[in-house]
This record gives C-alpha cells, structure tokens and sequence, in this order.
C-alpha cells in the first residue's frame, strides 16, 4: 500500500471591493449539489472570506459527500499577498521538515492569515526536498526538475506555468559573465562578485573593481548551483549565484546597466588596493585580474558604452515567491482530465483529500482562491474530479498541490483542517497575509 499522505486543505480566497460574494455553481459538471450556498461563511479581514460547502460530488460515478474550503480575494490588492514558506532549516537543497503551525510559531510571519500545505516531495524523514521550484523573496531554496509552478505577485495575484531558474548573463562583448558569488570574490574568469550593503569595497590583490550604478544585479534571483560551462565564457564547470526566471516560449528582457569612470581608475577597472566608495543606487563588481570579465567591463567603461543583463521573461519579472505542483488542475479554463507521465497514479487516481491555489481571471485583474476539499474518514476525490469541480466553479488556472496525509488549511488560533486529524512534518507551503 502506498505511504500515508495528508492533502492540504484547499480553501478559496475571493474579495471584491466593498463585498464579497460566494460564486454561483454552473449548471454542468461533477458538483451534484451544495455549491449554490455555502453553509459557513467567515469573514477573515476586509476582503478576505472563507467559505465552507457541504457538497454532493459525482466522483466517476461513486457519489461522496465533500467538505470545501475556499479562501478568497480580490486582485490587485495593496495589503493582501500570497507567498511560499520554507518551513525548516536548509541544508544543501533538504529542508527540515516540520507542521505548519510550528513554523508559524517561530517565524511569526507578518500578517499571517492562513496556510495550505505546498509541493509533492521527496520524504527522507526529518529533512525534505521539494519537487518543483521553490522560490521565497527572490532566494532560490530548490531548482526543482522544470514542471508546472505557480509564482506569486506582491499584488495578491499569481501566474501559472513552468518556471526554470537559468543563470542571467551579462553581455560583455563577444563573451558572457555569470555572477559567481555574492559579497566575495568570484573564482572564475567570466564570473564577477557582487558587493552590495557597504560603504566601499577595497580591492583585493589580483583582482580589479569596477562601480555599477544599477541595482538591476539584485533584483536577481539569489542562489547557488553549480556544474554550469559557459562556451561564451571560459567554458569550465562553475558555480552560478545569480539567476532569472525562465519558461517554455517566454522572451527575457534585456538591461542596460551603466558602469562608472572613476577618476583614480583611467584604465576602466579599479586596481587592487583602490577604495571604491558605494555608488547611490548602485553595486561593485570584482573581477580576476586579467579575466574575460576584467577585459570587457574595462572595455565598456572606457567606450562609456552599458553592459547588457538578461533578466526575467516577460511577465515573471514581478513574482517574488513560487511554489511547484503537479499537475496543473486548470489551464485557461480548461480542465486536466487524464494522468500526466510526471503524476503519481496513486496521488491522481485515488479519492484524496485535495489542494489547490485557484485563479479566476487574468493576472492583471481577477479573484484569488486557496481551497481545499475532502470527506469524512480522509476519503477525497479524484483528481480528474477536482479538475472538473474547479472549472464547474468558475476556475481559469489552478495549481495542485501534495494530497492525502500532507493536505492541511491553517489559521492561527483555529485547529487545522487535514484529512486524518494530525498535521504532517513538510519541508514547503504556501501561506497568505494581509498587511
């Protein structure tokens, strides 16, 4: 028998701007009943409710009486967010695993209002590694292997797809540069080190510096990965420290960042033993000393020509958190109605209490719901049901995330919602604030 797991409760988040109503059931699909009036509704903050139906699903044709949570909200929004949580420790990509009512208690997030359990994940009880891409303000916790995700927008909205965590390159002639590390020197002759929160920077011996007056290189995702060659570069495995968002058929966007001339540096690069004093609004760069990056930054300020650094494809720009999934419940409307190569059979197949992040509209403008569903004993439904039921309900796009044992709705001072009365030890969710 497959291991025991705990399906986040999948709860639905809709605001409007002065009122909040509970969306009418359409006329077709697995919702038998129930769905036309909610049988609790609790208003959480302004424009944020929870909603609770009693339903009568046809589950491929075994009739279950489901219990469905759906927290929702309106967006754009000013005060409401969603974001991912890295419950634990990291230690080389595992994360401590632990429920989330104890990482609420430690790390006291502000204005905290729920939580869903997040990704599927390898178990190696204490510690865990998340499927997917794991993205928390802009610090990549876990590559993940490229599938569907879902990023989320300090406006309270979200975008659903594949995202990947590519090194960003920066152009600098006929080569590329990587950042090779953050606050230290790099290694590598196509990498740069990135200082950053300092007054100045003395330059080392055997490397040169240069003043970069953009912040465009912070906005990059953090991380650190290596076995990356560059054939524009140096061509040697290397360990890569920044990164962009990238998904199938997405177009990055390109930056210029401007390099300051120094008076004491009329070479172009600063010298070791120079002080270069913070630029406003600004970074320093260190280079090896006679290195592909050293001879082309050099280049550039002598030309007083920009250096070109590709970031985020366009729309991900944004996104400060993502959480992956599997699968993608709904894709513009449309449901997932047949078992993915990547999905566990068990996880689709059988009738599991169930999470989702819903969204309903566009990313510019619509209605965000956390929801979760279940019955009595920890029976669910399966997920080419909850697929339909999402669409019956007026979904656009929806991510799943781990179901059965890891299935769980928390809010501080209530008990949590999960399929077998216990909250699992996870490594990763997905968590809602207003502020």
């Amino acid at each position: 028998m497959p291991p025991l797991r705990r399906v986040a409760l999948a709860f639905s988040l809709i605001s409007v701007a002065a009122t909040v109503v509970a969306p009418p059931a359409l006329a077709t699909g697995p919702i038998l009943s129930g769905l036309a009036k909610p049988v609790k509704v609790t208003t959480l903050k302004p424009g944020l409710v929870q909603y609770r139906y009693k339903l009568l699903v046809n589950d491929d044709g075994v009739r279950r009486t489901q219990t469905l949570y759906k927290i929702v909200w309106s967006y754009p929004s000013t005060r409401i967010a969603l974001h991912s949580a890295v419950l634990g420790s990291v230690s080389n990509g595992w994360i401590r695993e632990n429920p989330i009512s104890s990482w609420a208690q430690w790390s006291q997030p502000g204005g905290l209002v729920a939580a869903i359990n997040g990704d599927m994940f390898n178990d190696q009880f204490p510690v865990g590694e998340p499927d997917g891409l794991l993205v928390h303000q802009r610090t990549v916790y876990d590559f993940g292997w490229g599938g569907p995700g879902v990023g989320y927008l300090p406006n309270g909205s979200m975008i659903m797809g594949r995202p990947k965590a590519v090194p960003a390159l920066l152009k600098v002639g006929a080569h590329s540069v990587t950042v090779g590390v953050w606050n230290g020197k790099p290694l590598h002759d196509d990498q740069i080190g990135v200082y950053s929160g300092t007054s100045s920077v003395t330059v080392p011996s055997g490397f040169v510096g240069f003043a970069i007056d953009s912040t465009a290189l912070l906005n990059l995702l953090h991380g650190s990965k290596a076995g990356f060659k560059f054939p524009s570069g140096s061509d040697v495995s290397e360990t890569v420290s920044g990164f962009r968002f990238s998904v199938p058929g997405g177009k990055h966007t390109d930056v210029n960042l401007t390099l300051g001339q120094l008076a004491q540096c009329p070479n172009g690069g600063c010298p070791a033993g120079t002080v270069i004093p913070m630029p406003d609004g600004g970074v320093i760069a260190l280079a090896k000393t006679g290195s592909i990056a050293a001879t082309g930054l050099a280049a550039k300020v002598l030309a007083n020509a920009p250096i070109g650094l590709a970031v985020d494809d366009n729309g991900w720009g944004s996104v400060t958190d993502t959480m992956g999934g599997k699968p993608q419940l709904v894709h513009n409307g449309s449901p997932q109605t047949t078992l993915l190569s990547y999905v566990d059979p068990w996880q689709w197949a059988y009738p599991h209490w169930r999470p989702a992040i819903v969204q309903k509209g566009t990313v510019a403008k619509g209605q965000g719901w956390m929801v979760l569903v279940g019955g009595a004993g920890a029976v669910g439904i399966r997920g080419s049901t909850f697929s339909r039921m999402l669409v019956q309900m007026g979904a656009t796009n929806a991510m799943g995330f781990d179901n059965n044992s890891s299935a769980e709705l928390y809010r501080p001072g209530v008990t949590p919602v999960t399929a077998y009365g216990f909250e699992r030890e996870i490594p990763a969710a997905t968590y809602l604030t207003f502020n």
